[in-house]
């Protein structure tokens, strides 16, 4: 009995990545809806809204030429599962910031990039033509013409590369500050909304690039923090924390305060979400991850190689650290991970890569989907 193809959307639409990407070789009308850019940004809106994957993360392992993640989940009870091995496209790649699923990682020469969906094994390979050392790196969405970004800025200029277009456009920062100061070398780029942030490493500031108009522009600091000037690298340090940008410091007396931006780009207010009390580690080596209720999980960094995961309670101003986590923290990184179809390719059908490089697919040109049942 045929389905009407209304329904069977509905239903496709709340199955996993890796279920739809079986589905595809159903059928052909499948493969079809399956690979449509509408039903992908219905999906992706539906993962965007769902909870179910705040608690999952990649880790890199650190072992020698290891090109491997592993997919792990924070279960309740304070215990971590793995779930999966993931295997990236580049040999030592370096986790450069991530947004909505993709991942920005490069080699070691910083020459050559990778955006990359660990859902589908998917990725797309670009290089960059100028020297990308001492640069800030960053993944935007935009929402209008749905094209994935990756921001490379320097002190003065940043360069723009159009996934849609497979090119890169060079631009001036025309904003005023004082030291121009992004480098987020060996950090995680934070991304909300489609849009990238940057908190200055001398100067108490963030910034952020519009991906609707390609501009850096100033996000408005929250008023009244009372935080302490860092002796050791930044003072205020940016994480997305449940789909918010939040911003962290270092307060009085051994706390560390959380304040949280309001929804929408445009929206420049804050509202002190929660201070954590008892912390005995600096600054630099603490990560916020997630909300757990009225509960915060935490990553304490001890060495680039090791730390612990702890949950704190406000309530009770106590941390609990999960179990076994050396199994986890002798790896390098602990990125976000969602279930997501979206990988940025060229409409017009460039080849996109599979894990090991060979080319799989060719993107489907869009088309107008006709409203009759499919089997």
């Amino acid at each position: 009995m045929a389905l009407p193809i209304e329904i069977l959307e509905i239903v496709l639409s709340k199955s996993s990545v890796k279920s739809l990407l079986r589905f595809k070789t159903v059928c052909m009308s499948w493969n079809i809806l399956i690979s449509d850019p509408v039903f992908v940004r219905k999906h992706h809106l539906r993962q965007l809204q769902s909870k179910d994957s705040e608690n999952l993360f990649l880790v890199k392992n650190s072992e020698v030429n290891s090109q491997g993640f592993s997919l792990v989940k924070l279960e309740k009870g304070r215990k971590i599962q793995t779930l999966q091995q993931v295997f990236g496209p580049y040999l030592w790649a370096t986790v450069l910031c991530f947004c909505e699923g993709l991942i920005l990682i490069c080699d070691l020469s910083k020459d050559n990039f990778a955006l990359w969906n660990p859902s589908t094994r998917t990725h797309t390979i670009f290089k960059a033509t100028f020297y990308c050392g001492d640069a800030a790196f960053g993944i935007c969405h935009d929402p209008i013409t749905d094209d994935f970004k990756v921001v490379i800025a320097k002190s003065y200029d940043y360069s723009v590369y159009s996934c849609n277009n497979n090119s890169w456009t060079m631009l001036e920062k025309k904003y005023e500050t004082k030291y121009n100061d992004y480098s987020v070398e060996y950090e995680l780029g934070v991304c909300v909304e489609g849009t990238s942030y940057w908190a200055s490493a001398d100067e108490l500031q963030i910034v952020y690039y519009d991906p609707r108009d390609d501009k850096f522009k100033i996000l408005h600091m929250p008023e009244n923090m009372d935080y302490r000037r860092s002796e050791f690298g930044k003072s205020i340090y940016l994480v997305d924390l449940s789909g918010f940008l939040c911003l962290y410091y270092e307060g009085r007396d051994k706390t560390v305060v959380i304040w949280r931006k309001g929804k929408g780009i445009e929206n420049h207010t804050w509202s002190e979400l929660m201070t954590i009390e008892n912390m005995e580690e600096p600054l630099r080596w603490f990560e916020p991850k997630y909300l757990l209720g009225n509960k915060i999980v935490i990553r304490i960094k001890e060495t680039n190689h090791s730390g612990r995961l702890v949950v704190y309670s406000p309530c009770k101003k106590r941390f609990q650290e999960f179990k076994d986590t050396k199994m986890v923290f002798g790896w390098l990184g602990f990125v976000p991970y969602m279930d997501t179809l979206f990988f940025p390719v060229e409409k017009s059908g460039r080849i996109v890569t599979g894990e090991f490089g060979f080319p799989i697919e060719k993107s489907i040109p869009e088309r107008k989907r006709k409203r009759k049942c499919i089997q």
